[in-house]
């Protein structure tokens, strides 16, 4: 065996072809996706964890500041979907709708969306069945938003 002392110039020369050959290489390699800067996708990705958003606090703040109408209840109508999740959808009513389950309306949705109708004929009532205080959307003024457990 013999040894090769590598000189200045031959580790010049090796470098350039090894640049080469990478940048020629790359001329065949697929075109890095330009990401086009919208509006959405400038704003911070929600958190995945429950409760925990990237939302500017100072407009929560205002959003959870506005007052609610005095003679207004937000009633929150919950029922479980096919799989065993909950579900629900919010209603604005009349204080006095408030009162007891039998003055609550009955309410509809679409239940091929939770799996509980069939797509053409999807109409699924919610029968309100008890009445608890909100503990979600408190109210200073004696009003209290109600949750509707729902069949």
């Amino acid at each position: 065996f013999f040894e090769i002392q590598p000189t200045f110039p031959s580790i010049m020369k090796l470098s350039v072809a090894l640049l080469a050959t990478i940048s020629g290489a790359a001329a065949f390699a697929p075109a890095a996706k330009q990401q086009v800067r919208t509006a959405l996708n400038s704003v911070n990705h929600l958190n995945l964890e429950t409760g925990k958003s990237q939302l500017d606090t100072a407009i929560i703040d205002r959003f959870n500041s506005l007052p609610y109408p005095a003679d207004k209840i937000l009633a929150e109508y919950v029922w479980v979907d096919a799989k065993g999740e909950c579900r629900s959808k919010t209603r604005t009513l009349p204080v006095a709708r408030a009162e007891s389950v039998d003055k609550l309306p009955r309410w509809n949705f679409d239940g091929s969306s939770t799996d509980q109708a069939p797509g053409d004929d999807s109409e699924v009532i919610l029968r309100p069945c008890r009445i608890f205080k909100d503990p979600f959307r408190p109210r200073d003024d004696g009003v209290s938003n109600i949750l509707v457990m729902c069949d």
